[in-house]
């Protein structure tokens, strides 16, 4: 079982550190321990090596297994580095690290702190050979089971200048193929890799004499040479790094090694060069050490995709990735189409042809009974969709084989179902036909329609007021109930009844107006019918007798009735009115009525008129407005005069009245004396009186204060 960042992920943190103890002995750490209180120290282990070139190397190894590293994370990390005097730091976060965490690594702490996520630990113990520890098993189930790898391990006499890792290539490659092709990477197998070392040597010089400086160089080839590979940016990571690693393990099918540069040429190659470009002699030129490192350049990978092969060539030093991959040829999916389509409809290809598209390839034909499609995946082979669907001619086929003396009442389809109601002896059974393969199925039975319609009388007629009911229509619903419509002189009704049990789960019932006119009458007898309309759910009787005038609202299933309103007809509320009105005043004469909420009457007589108001259906009198007329208290006040004063010659000069105030004021000429006076209309009485002279200059200014108060 390899190393994966699962298994890490999900690992012990004792377990882990076990093996990355292992990996740094392995690495060339001969000393190495693990600390007794990690909170304390801020680290797992502390390591130390001695090398020849670079010294005594010390380096603090933490396992951060709580997520993502955070740059806190970092920094905290960094902090343990100075307090330890460590020369570096190994970051080890199995789940990985935050964007901020890469970023601060990169800009502040480069070289100084060594991330390790869990794809880079599990590559450096599967190439450094480190074991899974044994019962691992047990803390990893995988999804599914490895893909069997046919990579050998070859170890290398130096170690590689830049780190490989044949599942960190499988990833870059997976992921560009995923980009650019429509294939997921389960889907990816390696079968080979041919992976193209190149040879180069790191060759530490400095020059003699009065010039003094020294370097590490690194010699691609003769035409590829850095002085001072130790300043380069990109280089003196991976120099530190090579010139402490021992011998280097890769994994590979093949390898082949370039060498564009002998070690003997090295010598040669290097003093002259630095000799050329500080204008000494080669003799002022001295080689310390010279070691060999391996540089990975080429990977050449078969793979198996689905059912298809590729080849990828993948450049090491630039990262470009060149694919060779081809759809599958037709004939593979023509034959694989026929034998998916004979499996699914139990019938071969009569029609067959290929439509292809850039990420998807359909094979459209026919069998005698089914049309289909069937979608693959050019590059992988795999079966994207299967649709096949039977001809309505073969359905209708099959309907009629099943139930030859059956009548289709109704047929409902989908893209892979159909339901037929099918009306047979003895009742209505639901079929439910396979689309896709023409396998039907009886998926329930319902009652025969006359047994339905006997069913829905006996309730109908058993709960509403209407009798006499026939059959006229019938439909099935949903596969599963009957609607039934009965009608008749007394009206007409449609009941659901559920197919399973005969229950009625729901109905209507509207009953005619007729017999909506009957149910009224029954309930007032001596009555007769004078108009039926509707109103919403509702019909509206109207009814009348000898006095008066009903209403009635009886709901449209005959259950609910309720007076609407009930009203004295008009000839007898007149009749009433007028007695009133004559009680009042002998002469008084009526106004055609007016009905409102109530009967309203006006009165005019020779003394008074007035207003009479009597209930709308009884003729009840509920009020009376009446008041003397304008003549008849002119007339009153005149008598009054007569009779307190003696006045015998009097004269109305001016009468105002305010019907809304309820008095009239009036300004009669007597003999001496000028009158006025403020009448009351409901009774004739005087509410207020003044009088005053006819001449004098004090009468004068009396009467102008009259005339304001009587206006």
């Amino acid at each position: 079982m390899p190393w994966s960042a699962d298994l890490i992920v999900r690992l012990p943190k004792d377990l882990l550190l076990n093996s990355i103890s292992e990996l740094l002995g392995r690495m060339g750490f001969k000393n190495y321990e693990k600390v007794s209180n990690e909170s304390e120290w801020g680290a797992d282990i502390v390591a130390i090596r001695e090398d020849p070139i670079a010294g005594t190397e010390k380096l603090i190894l933490l396992v951060h297994d709580r997520g993502l590293a955070s740059s806190k994370d970092v920094n905290v990390f960094a902090q343990s580095i100075e307090r330890h005097k460590a020369h570096k730091g190994v970051l080890v976060s199995p789940a990985g690290f935050t964007k901020d965490a890469k970023l601060l690594i990169s800009q502040d702490y480069l070289g100084r702190i060594i991330p390790w996520d869990g794809e880079k630990l599990a590559s450096l113990l599967n190439n450094y050979s480190v074991n899974v520890p044994e019962g691992a098993e047990k803390f990893f189930t995988p999804e599914k089971e490895e893909k069997e790898e046919t990579l050998e391990e070859f170890e290398l006499d130096a170690p590689l200048l830049y780190d490989f890792s044949h599942s960190e290539l499988m990833k870059r490659v997976s992921e560009h193929l995923t980009r650019n092709y429509p294939v997921s990477p389960d889907e990816i197998e390696l079968v080979s890799l041919s992976l193209e070392l190149s040879t180069a040597y790191i060759v530490s010089w400095e020059l003699t004499g009065a010039e003094k400086e020294s370097g590490k160089a690194i010699i691609f080839s003769k035409d590829d040479v850095v002085l001072n590979a130790e300043e380069d940016r990109e280089l003196s990571t991976p120099l530190k790094k090579a010139l402490l690693d021992g011998r280097a393990v890769i994994r590979a099918t093949e390898r082949r090694i370039q060498n564009p540069v002998s070690p003997g040429e090295v010598a040669l190659i290097l003093k002259g060069l630095v000799a050329e470009k500080r204008g000494v002699s080669e003799n002022h030129v001295s080689i310390a050490d010279r070691r060999k490192v391996y540089l990975p350049a080429m990977a050449l990978m078969e793979l198996r995709i689905g059912e298809n092969r590729g080849e990828v060539r993948v450049n090491l030093r630039t990262g470009g990735i060149d694919v060779s991959l081809e759809p599958l040829p037709q004939e593979y999916f023509l034959e694989k189409a026929r034998d998916i389509v004979e499996k699914e409809t139990g019938e071969k290809p009569e029609e067959i042809n290929v439509k292809t598209g850039e990420r998807k390839l359909k094979v459209l034909g026919r069998t005698r009974r089914f049309s289909f499609e069937v979608i693959f995946n050019p590059y992988t082979g795999k079966l994207v969709g299967l649709e096949t669907l039977m001809s309505d001619e073969a359905l209708e086929e099959l309907l009629k084989s099943l139930y030859p003396s059956g009548k289709v009442l109704s047929l409902e389809k989908t893209k892979k179902e159909a339901v037929a109601d099918l009306l047979v002896e003895g009742g209505i059974v639901v079929v439910g036909v396979n689309l896709r393969n023409g396998e039907a199925r009886e998926v329930r039975s319902l009652p025969s329609p006359a047994e339905a319609f006997e069913r829905a009388k006996k309730f109908v007629e058993g709960n509403f007021p209407v009798s006499g009911l026939e059959p006229k229509e019938y439909r099935v619903i949903e596969h599963k109930c009957l609607e039934i419509t009965l009608a008749g002189e007394a009206g007409v009704a449609k009941v659901k009844i559920d197919g399973a049990t005969g229950d009625v789960l729901d109905y209507y019932v509207v009953v005619s107006p007729g017999r909506a006119g009957e149910l009224v009458l029954g309930r007032y007898p001596g009555y007769t019918i004078k108009n039926i309309s509707e109103e919403n759910d509702n019909y509206v009787v109207e009814i009348e007798d000898n006095e008066r005038e009903v209403k009635v609202l009886i709901s449209k299933d005959g259950k609910m009735l309720k007076e609407k309103d009930r009203v004295l007809k008009r000839e007898l509320a007149e009749k009433i009115a007028e007695e009133e009105a004559k009680k009042i005043d002998p002469e008084a004469k009526v106004e055609p009525l007016v009905l409102s909420d109530n009967w309203t009457a006006e009165f005019t007589g020779v003394t008074k008129v007035g207003t009479l108001t009597l209930e709308r259906s009884t003729g009840r009198i509920l009020k009376v407005e009446a008041r003397f007329t304008e003549r008849a208290l002119e007339d009153l006040y005149h008598r009054h005069l007569r009779g307190k004063y003696g006045e015998d010659n009097l004269n109305t000069e001016r009468i105002t009245h305010y019907k809304d105030r309820g008095y009239m004021n009036i300004k009669v000429s007597g003999g001496e004396y000028i009158y006025y006076a403020r009448l009351d209309t409901k009774t004739g009485e005087t509410i207020e009186e003044d009088r005053v002279p006819k001449k004098g200059l004090t009468a004068r200014i009396k009467q102008m204060q009259l005339e304001g108060k009587y206006k």
